[in-house]
């Protein structure tokens, strides 16, 4: 994330003109085959369900036969192409992984019958007190190919921040059955909302809650191998064995967002179980459950016996015009001083023990009022979210009477919660791109800039920095978000 100054503007003017050029680019070549775009994102069971399917062949030609009388009253049918030609099926979509709990790069422009080619990306502005800051935050090409109905191959891989080559998850999946697949490489970790479905026209916010940046750090991958499938149509399940976090990158205010290996760094870090239940319902409704327990040790002899675990709830409804979504997510860190101890870290800077995050968000679609037969939407929406990342600290931390200044908090003591309002509006013209605009409003203060941490002298590890981006959104400022996403 770029602070602008004079001397940045034009850098600032410059990377988001290009962004918006090719979202609009991109958005025009979609627009003349509107008709054929479905959702990218489940609204409902049936509407997204990549599982074991090839692509459609062609079919034979149907028939004109005699049509039925239509009932006394009833207006007259629309017709839409020649008498006796079938009407032409969406073309496939391509999801992150098969599961439809994880739809990352949605529709995507064919190459051929089992290839498919996405593009994700994802602009962002803040305004606020301190001036205006700019973020590139993704922009990634998707190849998938299926060879056959039970075999997939996906890759996405692009550039975030504007100058950091990432890959966001490269995979090989199999799945004979609906009810069983298994994929491995580099997997999304099936934790929360946002991690797996992290397309930006899917959520309303500007930037993604503090929930999915401080707790969950999204968008978190590691390499892995798992299991997914779907039971009956109304259950999905994933478990996955994926690699752990290194507890020598963490943070007091964004615990594990430093640890996780996103693909690279080697070593012997251990490994951890992740797992998902998700249930589904009539009207677009969803509910799940996450969770994570893993070794955080780094390879550090003086980290043993250092884990993280995650619990996860939320739920979910878009149906009719309405979109509602809330999220509960709290983890823990296990002999979290052995990480204080061995990086130096003291007071409020010591890695917490145990965080957690809630919010709570509704929207609707204020096109829907009104009789036109459109796919585009104007939502807008409102929301509360509560997050502390440092919600208990472990007793045996090594703390100094004298490192706390009379009247602040003891140096041992965990943080106090922070409140946060939004609202905002977002314009889809098509399913696939979004224009969004939202106010963010801390009820209790923003917290100072960043700065070093307070250490002990001659300790054995050396804190890492947390990115740019990640340390502003952790001081949870009063500010404007303008955003554009897309995901074809």
């Amino acid at each position: 994330m770029t602070r602008v100054d004079p001397r940045a503007r034009v850098r600032a003017r410059v990377g988001i003109g290009v962004l918006v050029y090719l979202h609009l680019a991109a958005a025009r070549a979609a627009w003349a085959q509107e008709s054929r775009l479905p959702v990218p994102w489940p609204t409902s069971p049936g509407e997204v369900v990549p599982y074991g399917t090839s692509a459609p062949g062609p079919k034979a030609p149907v028939a004109p036969g005699p049509k039925a009388p239509a009932a006394p009253g009833a207006p007259p049918a629309k017709v839409n192409e020649p008498e006796g030609e079938p009407v032409p099926e969406p073309e496939p979509t391509s999801t992150s992984t098969a599961t439809p709990t994880s739809t990352s790069t949605t529709t995507t422009t064919r190459i051929a019958d089992t290839t498919h080619l996405g593009v994700i990306g994802e602009g962002l502005v803040f305004l606020d007190d301190d001036g205006a800051e700019w973020d590139l935050r993704r922009l990634m090409l998707g190849l998938t190919h299926r060879p056959a109905g039970w075999l997939r191959f996906l890759g996405e891989a692009g550039i975030e921040h504007a100058d950091t080559f990432a890959m966001q998850q490269v995979i090989v999946e199999l799945m004979p059955l609906p009810a069983f697949g298994v994929r491995a490489g580099l997997l999304l970790l099936p934790l929360g909302i946002i991690n797996q479905l992290n397309a930006p026209p899917t959520y309303l916010t500007v930037d993604r809650p503090l929930t999915d940046q401080l707790i969950i750090p999204t968008i978190w991958r590691e390499l892995g191998v798992g299991l997914f499938g779907e039971l009956g149509g109304t259950l999905r399940y994933e478990l996955d064995v994926v690699r752990g976090l290194d507890g020598t990158g963490f943070a007091a205010q964004a615990p594990l967002a430093g640890g996780r290996g996103n693909g690279f760094g080697g070593g012997a870090t251990g490994a951890a179980l992740t797992g998902r239940l998700e249930l589904l319902g009539p009207a677009g409704f969803a509910m799940g459950g996450s969770g994570y327990y893993g070794s955080a040790s780094g390879g550090q002899a003086m980290l043993d016996g250092v884990t993280v675990g995650i619990v996860e709830g939320d739920a979910r409804i878009r149906s009719g015009g309405l979109d509602l979504r809330a999220e509960f997510a709290q983890i823990f860190i296990f002999n979290s001083y052995r990480i204080n101890n061995y990086l130096g870290l003291l007071g409020q800077d010591a890695v917490p023990k145990a965080g957690r995050g809630a919010y709570v968000q509704i929207g609707y679609d204020v096109l829907r009022l009104g009789d036109a037969d459109t796919k585009q939407e104007l939502m807008f929406f409102a929301g509360f979210e509560s997050v502390n990342p440092r919600s208990a600290t472990s007793q045996y931390n090594f703390n100094l009477p004298t490192i706390t200044p009379p009247g602040e908090t003891p140096p041992g003591a965990p943080s106090p919660s922070r409140s946060f309002v939004r609202g905002g509006i977002v314009y889809r013209p098509l399913p696939a791109l979004a224009f969004k605009v939202d106010v963010q409003v801390a009820l209790d203060g923003a917290l100072p800039p960043p700065g070093p941490p307070m250490t002990l002298p001659d300790a054995p590890g050396t804190p890492r920095p947390m990115e740019t981006h990640l340390a502003e959104a952790a001081r949870g400022k009063t500010r404007v978000g303008l955003g554009i996403g897309v995901a074809f």
